[in-house]
């Protein structure tokens, strides 16, 4: 009861410190000048970006169907829409940072697959982020490069051996069958980095449509927005990337409002639209989640009486 109420707090305290920072940004910038900006985007511009959206989509979706596969052999391919759908909802909705998970009882049958599905699926997002940020933070602080591109070689260097960690006693418990870890990072690698891709041609063309900017601009900016959901300290990154957005373009000329305008479009597009969808799926569907309370319970458990177990063992 103590860690429910815990959880449910400290999700309250980061969707308001998010809305708090959010609000003092738009308290900043010329609000009319925003809206005018959005307002001013060609339509043919937002029909090109909604299809990255469905793009970035699809490739998100291949992801998650590409583990599933790999990693179960207990489930309905006709459940894996609205599992993925879903994961949405319970990103923006639940408390706690890892309440995604829930998406897995969206995929009747067993469990421990979908369970490694979805730790591989969020590890390579943090993953990719951690590695995009370590490598682009020595331009913006020349002076620590070396510490940044050290720790970017080492992270790096760590991809090789990530699939020997599956062998380990504790992670086979969660596998339902074989499987070549290998390729699933590989393409669990490949498809992440399509995702960045599309965020990244996103806010090229919205930006390029309002006003002028590089690429390799675009790419740098990206790298820090994206990233802005590794600071835990609101729901989704909300107000931490539209004050990233704005810090980071107004040194290539882009105004501030513009920034936090198109920042703010771009993640409705990716996050709340699809939230909304999953939302419905949900509600269609509740009947899966009438036992993911004591499935968590009797998972967490038996974590933790092994790591008693351990504990015990060494002293």
């Amino acid at each position: 009861m103590k860690n429910l109420l815990k959880e449910k707090l400290t999700f309250v305290v980061k969707y308001l410190f998010g809305i708090a920072l959010l609000v003092l940004i738009l308290s900043r910038i010329n609000r009319k000048q925003m809206i005018d900006t959005l307002l001013g985007i060609r339509w043919q511009t937002m029909v090109i970006i909604l299809g990255i959206a469905v793009l970035n989509l699809f490739v998100q979706y291949r992801r998650w169907k590409f583990l599933v596969e790999r990693q179960s052999s207990d489930f309905n391919a006709r459940d894996l829409i609205p599992s993925f759908f879903a994961g949405f909802s319970f990103r923006l909705l639940l408390p706690g940072g890892h309440a995604e998970i829930t998406k897995i009882f969206m995929l009747p049958g067993k469990k421990g697959g979908k369970v490694m599905a979805f730790a591989i699926e969020k590890f390579f997002q943090t993953y990719v982020k951690t590695l995009l940020v370590l490598g682009g933070l020595p331009v913006l602080f020349p002076r620590y490069r070396w510490i940044f591109l050290g720790a970017f070689i080492a992270l790096l260097g760590l991809y090789p051996f990530l699939p020997r960690l599956l062998r380990l006693r504790f992670l086979k418990r969660f596998q339902e069958k074989d499987a070549d870890y290998q390729r699933i990072f590989f393409m669990a690698l490949l498809f992440s980095l399509g995702v960045f891709v599309s965020l990244i041609l996103q806010y090229y063309i919205l930006l390029n449509d309002v006003h002028r900017i590089q690429f390799w601009q675009t790419f740098l900016t990206v790298i820090y927005i994206w990233g802005a959901g590794l600071i835990p300290v609101s729901v989704s990154g909300l107000g931490v990337r539209e004050g990233i957005a704005a810090v980071m373009l107004k040194q290539y000329g882009i105004p501030a409002s513009a920034a936090v305008g198109i920042a703010l479009l771009i993640f409705i597009i990716n996050a709340i639209i699809p939230a909304i969808i999953g939302v419905f799926f949900i509600y269609r569907r509740q009947h899966h989640f009438k036992d993911a309370g004591q499935t968590f319970r009797q998972v967490s458990g038996k974590l933790v009486a092994k790591g008693k177990k351990r504990l015990l063992k060494h002293k």
